[in-house]
């Protein structure tokens, strides 16, 4: 109601005029709270955009396990852009000094640099050439031009139970910097992998690309009944599933951490709007006499809270935006590119989470002005008006 409205804003300003310090530390405590979230969780989903498109630029968007030679099967589906045939064996590379277990991938030399979003150094990809990462170069003590033994145990001729060795010179060198694949992948042509895992018959599938983000689960499906559910399909996020449930749980853990800060300024809310309640107990009495409910009483005090609170939930909110906006301007966070694999801190955030971040703030300032407003409203009229400060 109207009246409610404005005796609560003649009951605050007379409050912010007689205790300056108290109102200054209710609006501090939640902008702090709202300030901190939206930087937190930006951060958050600034480096989960990067991984994301770091592990789609590595793997594509869907893998289908199948050896179907007859690439006609696709021409139905619109939203794929590129196919990329593979075979993946594990195997050993080698030098006179060191030894690693790989992970060695076959693909097709033509489509390398156009299918993957890799960041490497070197020339092209061809027959008996190989890129490996850049950690893997570091352990086999070995650059663009150096020679590698590659050879997969698992493919030993019967019998001898010696394995087909197989001489690379490197090519290139890739760096992606997310999980191990610099440590663990190398990439060979079709034809060499072939040659090298010769207990494969056809290769192991296809890896997609597709237009949109939003259409990978379509095309999913679309596949899943193409193939009648006979062959097994992935996304990029099923590839990589606990990467993608930690960065979520690491958000969800985020945001209820954070939160306690709104739970220690409610409590200065809490305690202030007490102190004001009391201070202007009389005035309530008077209102009780004059036919106000005990719902009035609440809504006022309700209404004070919002406004000592409300103005910290804004600027709180709005200086994070701003600065979330400024950084994707001007960039003008760095961080060490020793470490990361990006020079300033990256920095995302949705409308739906500063909806949250909002709905959160606000429900901690109502219910800490509810609880104070329903223990007031609940004081008895007479003793009230008796009150003496």
């Amino acid at each position: 109601m109207r009246w409610e409205r404005k005796i609560s804003k003649r009951f605050y300003h007379q409050t912010i005029n007689g205790n300056k310090y108290s109102s200054l530390l209710s609006l501090l405590g939640i902008s702090v709270g709202c300030f901190a979230m939206v930087i937190s969780l930006s951060v958050l989903n600034g480096f989960e955009s990067l991984v994301h498109e770091k592990l789609k630029g590595f793997d594509g968007d869907i893998r289908m396990f199948s050896s179907v030679k007859d690439l006609t099967f696709f021409e139905n589906i619109n939203a794929i852009e590129s196919i990329m045939p593979f075979m993946e064996r594990r195997g050993v590379a080698e030098t006179s000094q060191n030894q690693k277990i790989v992970s060695l991938k076959a693909v097709d030399e033509r489509l390398f640099k156009s299918f993957y979003d890799l960041n490497f150094r070197g020339s092209e990809l061809k027959h008996n050439q190989i890129f490996i990462g850049e950690d893997l170069s570091h352990r086999l003590e070995k650059d663009i031009g150096g020679k590698i033994t590659i050879y997969s145990p698992l493919d030993q001729s019967i019998g001898l139970g010696i394995p087909y060795k197989k001489e690379f010179i490197i090519a290139g060198i890739f760096k992606t910097k997310v999980l191990d694949y610099d440590d663990r992948f190398i990439f060979m042509t079709l034809d060499d992998g072939k040659n090298l895992f010769r207990r494969k018959d056809a290769i192991d599938g296809f890896d997609l690309r597709v237009d949109t983000e939003s259409s990978i689960k379509a095309v999913k499906e679309d596949l899943k009944a193409l193939f009648d559910n006979k062959i097994e399909i992935f996304t990029w996020k099923d590839l990589n599933r606990s990467l993608v449930d930690a960065m979520k749980i690491e958000r969800i853990a985020t945001m209820i951490i954070l939160s306690l800060i709104f739970l220690v300024s409610t409590f200065h809310l809490a305690s202030s709007l007490t102190l004001i309640s009391y201070q202007k107990i009389k005035e309530l009495g008077i209102l009780r006499v004059m036919g106000a409910s005990g719902n009035s009483i609440i809504n006022i005090i309700v209404n004070i809270g919002i406004r000592k609170a409300g103005k910290g939930m804004i600027y709180g909110t709005g200086i994070g935006l701003l600065v979330v906006i400024m950084q994707n301007k001007i960039s003008f966070i760095k961080i060490p590119t020793d470490i990361y694999f990006v020079q300033s801190l990256p920095m995302e955030i949705s409308f739906s989470e500063i909806s949250s971040i909002v709905i959160v703030s606000f429900s901690f300032i109502f219910l800490a002005s509810f609880i104070i407003g329903r223990k007031i409203s609940k004081i008895n009229t007479m003793e009230a008006l008796n009150w003496k400060k």
